[in-house]
């Protein structure tokens, strides 16, 4: 650390003091660093002179112990307690220090109570209404909060799905319609569903592309030129986009071009090398000769390959696929007829047993898995024996006034560190399904995580894995677990493993979502909903299921509750 000026000393001791009170230590000991900060910020004369000479300490409010940590700085060192502090505190607890309306205090009881360790973390909470309750917080205060992380998580380099593709959405619709220009084409990694994103990329058809300038000139900020056709900018909530412009004629091999990972575009390029072709994304070509292709399946067609759904377009074998027919029946929005993973205000939800059944029922489904979460989930406030029965009969009664749409009896419950489920005592007959998740303990070694969630679906009740690897997108990476493992031992015993919808989850990922399908494991595409809102979240779902190569059959959630009894996931 080389020697450092009044400024960057202040900073310093200012910094040892938020994480001084980020750790709970002594009030008056934070106090006076801070003070101590703002004392060095305003003195005059050489910092090194002073620290070393001993009159810095006749400066109001610097004592012995900050006299010390300065003599560290001005001689190169970064001091000894700021790595203390550093060591033993989460880099992403020390990033939740930078949302707006965020201090120590609040941090530290959001690590501490919550066990909330990075900001997309924190945005999760919010999601689940885990600040309503927490001491200092409450719904007005987690709404500011939930505001203000997203603000900060906006700032990174990637953005989940939902955001990135509702820009993309709100960019085209902002462009669509004006004069001069065409068809907005979401392309890039929005459309090929990746679970994350690093810019919004839109396709626009246009001959005008003056006129286009103008246009993206007012609707997205931060403008700029890349190159003749493309711009960067951001939109109105500071998103990324690059805007690419195209003539008609080209419309169709660009979109494709600009919607396919590099691997996929190779394969199709020896394709049409092996015919005399040449293929760019300014359109197919023989020779010297522009052939003329009015659609993406005209395209492939042309290539000899059967049409590949953007989803998929990754370059692993899904031509093949294609060809062989294995692609032509992949599950849609409107195959969805309910969800098994659900959680009402009898929890951690924002919504009543009955608003999330009527939501439900708005959406034209057939059924709503109603699964609260266990005891072992004190912070979600987890049902008891005696708290679940009394939702059984108001699931009853609901049943019995709505025979338009069921609702089926299930449970989320924690697998514990040992690997039990948490299922209250005397409540297994009376479940219709059980959704095994795990919330706790993420660090465990591979095999002892492993050998944990294997002992927890061989437990009767379990009929579902919820969220499999724990992972949270851009904030939490997947727990040290054997999955192949598990979901070898998933396929024997008829076990249903989830796709978490949230896109904060999208767990399983797209690739072991494939591997699953490869080893005859039924998926069961679930929202995780917390609120009414929370159920449409099934559409991301659906996306990576689809890049997976999941057809309706193999989604349980696709079926009717006849069918959904035949496996053993409701009575």
């Amino acid at each position: 650390m080389a020697s450092v000026d009044r400024k960057e000393a202040a900073r310093v001791l200012k910094t040892i003091s938020t994480l001084l009170e980020l750790h709970g230590e002594n009030p008056h000991r934070v106090r006076a660093l801070a003070s101590a900060g703002r004392t060095v910020e305003r003195l005059e004369g050489d910092l090194k002179e002073l620290v070393q000479s001993g009159k810095v300490t006749e400066a109001r409010g610097i004592g012995r112990g900050t006299a010390a940590v300065l003599a560290e700085l001005v001689s190169g060192r970064k001091p000894e307690v700021l790595r203390e502090l550093e060591a033993k505190t989460p880099p992403g607890v020390v990033e939740l220090l930078s949302v707006a309306g965020l201090g120590p205090k609040r941090v530290r009881a959001l690590w501490q109570d919550l066990g909330v360790t990075t900001p997309g973390e924190l945005e999760y909470a919010c999601l689940e209404n885990r600040l309503v309750d927490l001491p200092g917080f409450g719904a007005t205060s987690q709404n500011k909060v939930l505001e203000a992380v997203r603000f900060t998580l906006q700032a990174r380099e990637r953005y989940l799905l939902d955001v990135a593709w509702d820009t993309a959405n709100e960019v085209g619709s902002l462009l669509g319609g004006r004069t001069g220009v065409g068809d907005a084409l979401t392309v890039g990694e929005v459309r090929r569903a990746c679970e994350t994103v690093g810019v919004v990329e839109l396709l626009v058809v246009t001959t005008d592309r003056a006129t286009l300038g103008v246009a993206l000139g007012e609707v997205l900020s931060e403008l700029e030129l890349e190159e003749p056709g493309v711009w960067a900018g951001k939109s109105a909530t500071g998103v990324r986009c690059r805007v690419l412009a195209v003539d008609p004629q080209v419309a169709a091999a660009a979109s494709l071009w600009h919607s396919a990972a590099e691997r996929h575009l190779e394969m199709l390029q020896q394709r049409a090398s092996g015919s005399g072709l040449r293929l760019g994304a300014d359109g197919l070509w023989q020779g010297e000769e522009r052939i003329e292709v009015g659609s993406e399946e005209e395209l492939y067609e042309r290539l000899g390959a059967t049409w590949v759904p953007p989803e998929l377009r990754e370059g692993e074998d899904e031509l093949e696929r294609a060809t062989a027919g294995l692609l032509s029946d992949l599950v849609r929005w409107e195959d969805i007829r309910g969800a098994l993973h659900n959680h009402t205000t009898d929890s951690d939800g924002a919504a009543t047993l009955a608003e999330m059944a009527a939501a439900a029922r708005e959406m034209g489904w057939d059924y709503l898995g109603i699964a609260d979460h266990s005891p072992a989930a004190y912070y979600a406030n987890g049902l008891g024996g005696e708290r679940l029965r009394d939702q059984w009969m108001r699931i009853d009664d609901w049943n019995r006034e709505h025979p338009e749409i069921r609702l089926i009896k299930g449970l989320e419950a924690d697998i514990l560190p040992d690997g039990r489920l948490d299922v209250p005592l005397g409540c297994d007959e009376g479940l219709e399904y059980v959704v095994a998740s795990v919330h706790s303990s993420f660090r465990l070694a591979e095999e002892a995580q492993t050998e944990r969630i294997l002992a927890a679906i061989r437990h009767p009740a379990c009929r579902i894995l919820g969220h499999p690897t724990g992972r949270l997108l851009l904030a939490r990476p997947p727990y040290a677990l054997d999955l192949e493992r598990v979901l070898e031992e998933c396929a024997e015993r008829g076990i249903v493993v989830e796709i978490n919808a949230n896109a904060h989850r999208l767990d399983l990922s797209w690739r072991w979502a494939r591997r699953a399908l490869d080893l005859g494991v039924q998926l069961a595409i679930n929202p995780d909903a917390h609120a009414v809102g929370g159920l449409g979240d099934v559409r991301w779902g659906v996306l990576l299921a689809r890049k997976a190569g999941a057809r309706r059959k193999d989604v349980v959630t696709t079926f009717g509750v006849g069918e959904l009894a035949a496996a053993g996931l409701c009575s």
